[in-house]
């Protein structure tokens, strides 16, 4: 499987099934101005407009030109989004050089 395919099923997963009460969650309320600007969202959220995949695959958006109405969208914290990328394959472990 494509490794961006499998990330995005993992945090729509994430999305739908996270507890609550999960630390590994936040949930963010969508603004009428990032309704076709979703890097607007990307980046009130992680501090980075290319985190677009992660609030597609949260709001079960199947492209970047889909409209986005004004919602809460259950999102990985950027720990979790990390871990979410090592899993599915996109980003590798970072350890310290000693």
């Amino acid at each position: 499987m494509i490794p961006e395919a499998r990330f995005y099923m993992e945090v729509r997963k994430f999305a739908l099934t996270e507890p609550s009460h999960s630390s590994r969650r936040q949930v963010v309320r969508s603004y009428p101005s990032e309704r076709f600007h979703l890097p607007m969202l990307a980046l009130r959220v992680y501090g980075d407009a290319t985190e677009v995949l992660a609030v597609m695959a949260a709001a079960g958006l199947s492209t970047v030109d889909s409209e986005l109405k004004e919602q809460d969208v259950v999102l990985p914290t950027k720990e979790h989004l990390q871990y979410l990328k090592q899993k599915a394959g996109i980003a590798t472990a970072v350890r310290s050089v000693r």
